[in-house]
């Protein structure tokens, strides 16, 4: 899992830098686009932000637990906050160049990070077990 996070960190974090160059090059004037559009545009860019970070750190400090109802939560977790990633990700595409609005794409990937660190916290709650 570790390595996973930290794969995946650094894949969304280059699809950050990305976003970056393609809110430059296709919105080069920002006098000219509404205002509630831009802040629109660079949130999903942030939230693109946000996942690479939350990935990067778990990666870096992932350890499974020793026990198995705790193993379970966390991998589940991760799974979630990697959706969530997607889910970010295609946002930010479809807010900014398809739809020009809010949808729920977006609220989704915050409610599954959300969720994701959720599961990691209650897994950190569960108790080692005595050797």
């Amino acid at each position: 899992m570790k390595r996973l996070h930290l794969g995946i960190g650094l894949i969304v974090f280059v699809v950050f830098v990305i976003t970056g160059r393609l809110m430059r090059i296709d919105f080069p004037d920002k006098d000219i686009i509404p205002q509630d559009f831009r802040i629109l545009v660079r949130s999903r860019h942030i939230y693109i932000l946000f996942m690479a970070l939350l990935n990067l750190l778990l990666g870096s400090y992932f350890r499974p637990h020793k026990t198995r109802e705790a193993r379970i939560l966390q991998y589940v977790g991760s799974l979630v906050l990697i959706i969530s990633s997607i889910f970010c990700i295609t946002a930010f595409f479809l807010e900014t160049y398809s739809y020009h609005h809010f949808s729920d794409v977006s609220r989704n990937g915050l409610y599954t990070a959300l969720a994701g660190v959720g599961l990691h916290f209650l897994a950190a709650l569960v108790p080692e077990p005595k050797e």
